[in-house]
């Protein structure tokens, strides 16, 4: 059955239950979830539902078979519910984080109480629904999961291409001089001129001290030469009307770490 035939389907079949028709996704975009509920009811029309999405799905019963199957595979989201045998879904949702696993959680109960859904975000759930299940809240909740991992996998590449970018590459004596002393000026309050012939590496010893900085996490902030003079350039750089512009200028970066380069 070719993946057309079934997209024409899950269309369908939303149209039949009154719900709006969810964007077509290709087969490499198929996310996975783990169903975990200790009723064979509940799990069957989960799976079947969720797979009627498009999505990949497995289902266990008890908390101990969710953590072998995490363990065996990575998922993208979790639908835990709250009472199983054994570990419960607390527990489990805890052995889970213990165990770095990272899928978002949503929890599940028929008996949900305002302290359990209190431990279940305590212990890393995104959300909560209860029982009897509501099709079109629990498509929705699982759908806000996934769009949340997806922004936090997202950040974490960012911030990893940010790291990459700030390293000041080189075994030679003189790269690590210049690591040394870029170091020192990222745990300095003071201002930073970095100055170098075009292609020595200005821009990325700029982005290795405002990386080393107690502003890291706010924005490294690009400034194009042709928009300072000697009139603005003292405010746009220092906050103030200062003579240092006439010294400073052409510059190429200016960021919230107080680095320019020229």
């Amino acid at each position: 059955m070719s993946w057309r035939y079934r997209e024409i389907r899950r269309r369908m079949r939303r149209a039949w239950r009154g719900l709006p028709p969810r964007p077509p996704e290709g087969p490499m975009a198929r996310e996975r979830i783990l169903v975990v509920d200790d009723e064979p009811g509940v799990r069957s029309m989960l799976e079947v539902i969720l797979k009627d999405e498009g999505y990949a799905v497995d289902a266990v019963g008890t908390g101990e078979d969710a953590l072998a199957a995490a363990t065996e595979r990575a998922f993208d989201a979790l639908l835990l519910d709250v009472w199983l045998p054994g570990a419960d879904g607390i527990e489990t949702l805890s052995r889970l984080r213990a165990q770095g696993v990272d899928a978002e959680v949503v929890m599940i109960s028929g008996h949900g109480t305002i302290d359990t859904a209190v431990k279940a975000t305590k212990a890393g759930a995104f959300d909560f629904v209860e029982k009897p299940l509501s099709l079109e809240k629990t498509l929705l909740v699982v759908r806000n999961a996934l769009r949340q991992r997806r922004l936090e996998q997202r950040n974490q590449s960012l911030l990893r291409q940010l790291a990459r970018d700030s390293e000041i590459l080189g075994e030679s004596e003189a790269a690590e001089r210049v690591r040394r002393a870029a170091d020192a000026a990222g745990a300095s309050e003071a201002p930073v001129l970095i100055c170098g012939e075009a292609g020595s590496g200005r821009g990325a010893v700029a982005r290795h001290v405002h990386a080393t900085s107690r502003r890291a996490e706010h924005a490294l902030v690009h400034v194009p030469c042709g928009a300072l003079d000697k009139g603005t350039g003292g405010l746009v750089l220092f906050g103030d009307g200062s003579a240092r512009a006439d010294w400073i200028l052409p510059c190429a970066v200016r960021s919230t770490s107080r680095t320019s380069t020229c």
